[in-house]
């Protein structure tokens, strides 16, 4: 799952929608003690996306299909992807409406800045300057993405072509996205209900 997907899991409440972001820049334990306990909470979230969304039958057998080079880079592309056709089906699954849900990330992220890791400060910078969350259902975002996440991998190819999957894999794509994320935001609930239940909050 990438950024925008894992807003949506990450549930409603401002901590945990922020360790959604971190969630790529914290790593062990001991960094998750160094944080607010909802802002941990967000990043435990955001590892088990990670776990869960790798593992059903839909989504290794897409992988599979896919040629080589593809395969190799294939879970970097459909984490893009998958963000994609979430914007696509928003009216199922997304928390509010997605112009709403925008403004009140670019709003956390500004909000916070001071004590974003550098690269997730640029990061959000970069995405509320491009109208980022807006626009994952479009063509040129997607080249766009793809294009930086090539230059950050060094990996020209087949990185920066990773919006032509759609050409030829997008309703395989859909489908499996389709397969995967009723489920996963299910599951994810339950186990976000469960951790707040637990885990020390404030």
């Amino acid at each position: 799952m990438n950024h925008l997907a894992h807003v949506v899991l990450a549930g409603p409440d401002t901590g945990p929608r922020l360790g959604a972001f971190l969630g790529d820049h914290v790593k062990g334990r001991a960094a998750l003690e160094s944080l607010p306990a909802d802002w941990a909470l967000g990043v435990i979230v955001h590892r088990r996306v990670d776990t869960l969304s790798d593992l059903p039958p839909a989504v290794l057998e897409l992988l599979a299909e896919l040629p080589s080079p593809w395969r190799r880079y294939g879970g970097i592309m459909l984490d893009v992807l998958f963000d994609h056709m979430l914007t696509r089906h928003w009216d199922r699954f997304g928390p509010a409406p997605l112009s709403q849900l925008a403004g009140e990330i670019d709003e956390l992220l500004a909000r916070y800045q001071a004590d974003l890791p550098l690269r997730l400060r640029r990061f959000s910078q970069w995405a509320a300057n491009k109208r980022l969350w807006q626009r994952y259902g479009e063509r040129a975002m997607l080249e766009e993405i793809f294009s930086l996440l090539a230059w950050r991998h060094g990996r020209r190819w087949p990185l920066e072509a990773g919006a032509r999957l759609l050409d030829s894999h997008e309703a395989v794509i859909e489908r499996a996205f389709l397969s995967m994320f009723p489920d996963l935001q299910a599951q994810i609930g339950a186990e976000r209900e469960r951790l707040y239940s637990t885990w020390s909050i404030m």
